[in-house]
């Protein structure tokens, strides 16, 4: 028994995802996990910024999210 050209053609393997993201919750708990991840460093550097400026002797003033690092003249 052979198969014709046409069925052949129609059952192409597609690209196989993991099982692991083709489960939709896992798939949004795996982006709420890289949301989280990256606004944890962006705070680190924002604090981070902040010991510098003051190490410096440096005055810090936050002004709409954005850490402003005046040095004394």
């Amino acid at each position: 028994m052979s198969s014709s050209p046409l069925t052949q053609e129609n059952q192409k393997p597609g690209p196989d995802k993991p099982e692991i993201l083709k489960n939709s919750k896992t798939k949004l708990f795996i982006l709420l996990l890289c949301v989280v991840s990256f606004y944890a460093g962006w705070q680190a550097s924002r604090s981070h910024l902040v010991k510098e400026c003051q190490l410096a002797g440096a005055q810090v003033t936050v002004e709409e999210g954005l850490v402003i690092c005046q040095m004394p003249q």
